[in-house]
């Protein structure tokens, strides 16, 4: 009989009936050990499916992981405490807006970046504060902010992609 079982008939057990603390406290117990079995049973079967991953044929895991410690030591000392996160996610998304010769407008950048608006505004500000991104107003609708890389942020940008293209990881 399977640990889930026991819980399931332990707890149809007690509507219907009354019982006695003694009860109570005796099949609380059976609940708990059932419990426990329940939770090493589903961690046996969580280290199992772990243990199957293989490794493609002739990939070196050793060498993509020191590749994307490279990458990430790479982004540190090009944008510093802007290199993940957040400001990262926005630093991605105007980068391929101007790969794409794309206008971003500070909705768009938000919903690229998939951050919540107020987080967005935010990072933005400090991008901005950092000379990594220029906000122009929309002279037609007064209520849209376009937003791109500034000079300087194209500039690490493109050094940080011509830094991290002989590596199979790059972001």
């Amino acid at each position: 009989m399977t640990s889930m079982r026991i819980v399931a008939e332990q707890t149809s057990d007690l509507s219907g009936r009354n019982c006695k603390l003694e009860e109570l406290a005796a099949m609380a117990g059976q609940l708990a050990k059932a419990l426990h079995n329940v939770n090493a049973e589903l961690g046996r079967r969580s280290a199992d499916s772990r243990s199957q991953i293989e490794t493609p044929a002739g990939r070196d895991l050793r060498f993509d992981v020191r590749s994307a410690r490279q990458l990430r030591h790479l982004r540190r000392r090009l944008f510093g405490e802007l290199s993940s996160g957040p400001a990262w996610d926005i630093l991605l998304h105007l980068f391929e807006s101007h790969v794409l010769q794309r206008r971003d407008t500070v909705g768009n950048v938000t919903d690229g970046a998939e951050l919540p608006g107020a987080t967005a505004l935010r990072w933005i500000a400090r991008l901005e504060e950092a000379g990594l991104v220029v906000m122009r107003d929309d002279h037609l609708d007064r209520r849209r902010r376009y937003i791109e890389l500034s000079e300087s942020g194209t500039h690490l940008m493109t050094n940080y992609f011509s830094g991290a293209a002989p590596h199979l990881i790059a972001a």
